[in-house]
């Protein structure tokens, strides 16, 4: 009897131990698929002043299936040491001289498999939870291949600061080959594998400093850029030795090179409508960048904008239903009464 009662607690035991793995294994099953693989692509070279924040603000995000590439171009300075430290983080890793930053970045991509792309130099750093917030945008609207959160800036001590203006943040086609490409920001993208392949799976090489905007005017033949205003990443601002300074000229001047050539490629229908959008450009535009009711609804129309993806407190999700607070709450009488944010059924 007292054996039949050990074995009966044993296969007790062993019963409740494999539920238990298979509710942990059920659990894992849910967060993936949930939660789509995003892949995340940082390039270094000698920037070990600020790697490792980088490093920190992927990883401190505890996204369940993530992965986290790193390709350093050979540095001679610490960067070795902080890439060593992490390395169980990474997915792969690799120091070793290359042919300069979008080489690397597309040595990168090549080595990832995630449904959702992106890459973070190494002096930039992501938002807490923003990758979280980009899974769940993208399992919600399946029309957003593309998006990109409200373009922030860090100064060189990593101090965040918020300049540019939403209505400035919202992008089109049609802003791109009007010749206001200026910032789409590249640290807050993320795009879908599939938009990804369609554009060709590679960066263009021939371009030094504007790889990143070359890839959006093919991002562009397919897809449209989608606006959140939830807040992914910033760009940090350096004093000395930042490329996208020192080279601006050489900047804007490939730029200009990319947005003719896509200009070349649009129907007779469209290049004939162009004109006529550089016009609209100057006549609603203020209208829309000063956020003006109703006359900025041209310049959206025209230039083909797509809606903003908001988050609704109320409701506790992400929609595209106005929500900035723009007029301070008034009372009237007991009853708090604002425009947006506040007005709700009760």
């Amino acid at each position: 009897m007292k054996y039949l009662i050990k074995s009966t607690i044993i296969k007790s035991l062993l019963f409740n131990y494999s539920l238990f793995n298979i509710c942990n294994l059920a659990t894992v099953i849910y967060h993936v698929k949930n939660y789509p693989k995003i892949s995340i692509v940082t390039v270094n070279f000698n920037n070990g002043n600020y790697l490792e924040e980088t490093i920190n603000s992927v990883i401190n995000q505890n996204y369940p299936n993530l992965e986290y590439i790193l390709i350093d171009g050979g540095s001679t300075d610490n960067s070795l040491e902080i890439i060593e430290r992490y390395a169980e983080h990474f997915y792969y890793w690799v120091s070793e001289s290359d042919a300069g930053q979008y080489q690397a970045i597309q040595k990168g991509f090549e080595k990832s498999t995630g449904e959702i792309m992106a890459w973070l130099n190494s002096d930039d750093k992501y938002l807490p939870r923003s990758l979280f917030t980009v899974a769940e945008i993208f399992n919600k609207y399946e029309d957003v291949n593309w998006l990109m959160g409200l373009a922030r800036e860090y100064t060189e001590n990593g101090a965040l600061v918020g300049q540019i203006t939403l209505p400035w943040c919202r992008w089109s086609k049609y802003r791109y080959l009007t010749n206001d490409f200026q910032f789409i920001q590249q640290e807050s993208s993320f795009w879908s594998r599939e938009l990804w392949e369609k554009a060709g799976a590679t960066l263009d090489f021939q371009y030094d400093l504007a790889g990143d905007m070359e890839l959006w005017s093919r991002f562009f033949r397919f897809e449209k850029l989608h606006t959140t205003t939830l807040e992914l990443s910033g760009f940090r601002h350096r004093k000395e030795g930042q490329r996208s300074k020192v080279g601006k000229k050489t900047y804007l001047s490939e730029c200009l090179q990319v947005v003719k050539r896509e200009q070349k490629r649009l129907s007779l229908v469209k290049k004939i409508s162009l004109p006529f959008r550089y016009l609209a450009k100057w006549f609603f535009g203020p209208f829309f960048f000063l956020d003006c009711p109703f006359l900025r609804r041209g310049y959206r129309f025209l230039f083909s904008l797509p809606a903003v993806i908001y988050y609704d407190f109320y409701q506790h999700d992400y929609t595209r239903e106005p929500k900035m607070v723009k007029l301070p709450p008034m009372m009237l009488g007991k009853r708090q009464v604002h425009r947006k944010m506040f007005s709700q059924k009760e």
